[in-house]
């Protein structure tokens, strides 16, 4: 073993224990379907799944769920790679919608990624909120006009870390299950479900759906990071990708 490999190795199994469970090894699996399906479309592969952006998995999660199901509305928190994916297929019109809202608090991150797409990218700030037990920044969903009903909601921002007051700020998305299609069916996607933030964002998603009544699957996948997937109705197969 030379000593690159070897301290590869070394620094995957660190990143596998300070993630919690997530499988680094199966990033190049997702990485050779995403390839393969965007060959088969015709969508130029110019997308970069490092550092901090959307990771193979959850490309594949979008991308799959685009071409087995019909999605008419979409909500997206945190603009990025996914953002791309999502306008790249509604081009190709695998995704024969309009119907996209795209939020962003960081505002030249916006334009940057707005400049690249062909659908608005909210500019939404950050609002404190306080529960008896948390307080965390999400997004202000004041002035959003969010779909009646949404078939597809990706939730992957804003940034969980940096600071306690972000740790947790995607609990600022549980008022948008009000606006989840619960007639036809839904797809929720977590993005980063290995982070303390995101578990408890789990958990108060799988609690009020249950205290609704809404009927759904849950399930999860993991390669460099972890998403866990709500499904129901017409797309619960979803659930087991």
């Amino acid at each position: 073993m030379t000593v690159a490999s070897f301290v590869r190795q070394q620094l995957v199994r660190l990143g596998s224990g300070l993630r919690a469970s997530v499988k680094p090894e199966l990033e190049a699996v997702y990485q050779s379907i995403f390839d393969r399906d965007l060959a088969g479309l015709g969508i130029p592969n110019t997308f970069y799944p490092l550092g901090g952006a959307a990771n193979y998995s959850f490309l594949y999660l979008i991308l799959r769920a685009a071409q087995e199901h019909e999605i008419r509305s979409i909500v997206e928190l945190g603009a990025g790679q996914t953002t791309l994916l999502l306008d790249a297929l509604r081009r190709k019109h695998v995704i024969k919608t309009d119907a996209i809202v795209t939020m962003e608090n960081d505002r030249f991150w916006a334009s940057h990624i707005g400049g690249k797409v062909t659908h608005e990218i909210k500019c939404v700030p950050l609002r404190a909120t306080r529960t008896a037990d948390l307080q965390y920044s999400g997004y202000d969903l004041t002035n959003v006009d969010l779909p009646s009903k949404i078939d597809l909601l990706l939730i992957d921002g804003p940034v969980g870390w940096g600071s306690p007051d972000l740790t947790f700020a995607r609990l600022g998305a549980l008022p948008i299950l009000d606006h989840l299609n619960t007639d036809e069916g839904f797809l929720i996607v977590v993005d980063d479900a290995e982070r303390e933030g995101e578990k408890a964002l789990v958990a108060n998603i799988s609690s009020t759906l249950q205290g609704r009544g809404v009927s759904f699957h849950q399930g999860q996948v993991t390669a460099l990071k972890r998403q866990v997937v709500f499904a129901s109705g017409n797309m619960s197969a979803a659930a087991f990708y």
